[in-house]
């Protein structure tokens, strides 16, 4: 799916692609069942291209210009203190009624209850896309796709490590109709607590640019919205896109800029 897909328009628009593989579904008479989900999250990303801007002589971000690759970043932080430690937390109501597993040696039951997260991150790729909202014809493009990785503050008694959950994910745009600046996207956990478990979940994605003038927690100290770079995908003129930094989570339930719903991070168990 093209990134470009719903993507912001407007003078308040907001664009991106993607902080967050094709979603491993159960077999048609499967009973989906959540384990797990967090919420009340904030990461600072940024996006780089293998290729230089002849203008800058620096690496171009997401922009609105054809055929180029893109990696695309993000690191959990404390949504209220600047160097904080309290970066939200993923609630596992009833993994041991679900049998979820903990990523031990042997693995065992996970225990039930609200796991504080110590750090989280993404890191995506994609051999090409951009943000222009103009060209729709382009199919070459890619889905970012890549880790979504967290670690939480409990530790596995089996191997005296701190739980941690590795899933591939994939981006599959923006959220409803029209205006949004919330990103689907969905994947599968791969490695640690949780394995096998489905993951489908919402993040807003508000580019940013630095403002060591700005001082709330909208959209975080030192930075700005940048939606001038955010309209520039959305105009039919090339190379006046570039967008370098941005925002993803769900903090507070809503996104930063918009104020839109976002459902945060689900796993779910499918049982035959």
């Amino acid at each position: 799916m093209s990134i470009k897909t719903k993507l912001i328009g407007g003078a308040s628009a907001l664009v991106l692609t993607g902080s967050m593989l094709a979603f491993a579904a159960p077999a048609a008479n499967a009973t989906v069942t959540q384990v797990g989900h967090c919420d009340n999250l904030l990461a600072l990303g940024s996006a780089k291209s293998a290729t230089i801007n002849p203008s800058t002589g620096k690496n171009y971000g997401i922009t609105d210009l054809d055929n180029l690759d893109g990696a695309i970043g993000s690191k959990g932080v404390d949504p209220n203190t600047v160097g904080g430690t309290n970066l939200g937390s993923c609630s596992f109501p009833v993994n041991v009624a679900q049998g979820v597993p903990d990523g031990g040696k042997p693995v065992g039951v996970w225990s039930n209850g609200t796991h504080n997260l110590t750090k989280w991150s993404t890191k995506l790729y994609s051999r090409e896309f951009d943000c222009d909202t103009t060209d729709t014809g382009d199919t070459t493009e890619w889905a970012p796709s890549g880790a979504l990785s967290m670690t939480f503050s409990d530790i596995i008694a089996s191997t005296t490590k701190n739980a941690a959950i590795t899933a591939q994910v994939t981006v599959d745009g923006f959220a409803g109709t029209g205006t949004s600046d919330v990103v689907n996207f969905h994947g599968i956990v791969t490695k640690g607590a949780v394995l096998g478990a489905d993951v489908k979940g919402q993040t807003e994605f508000d580019p940013t640019v630095k403002d060591k003038t700005q001082t709330t927690n909208t959209p975080y100290p030192g930075y700005q919205f940048d939606v001038a770079g955010a309209v520039g995908c959305t105009t039919a003129t090339k190379g006046d896109a570039n967008i370098l930094l941005f925002n993803n989570g769900s903090v507070g339930g809503n996104s930063q800029l918009l104020g839109q719903p976002v459902s945060g991070i689900t796993f779910n168990k499918g049982v035959a």
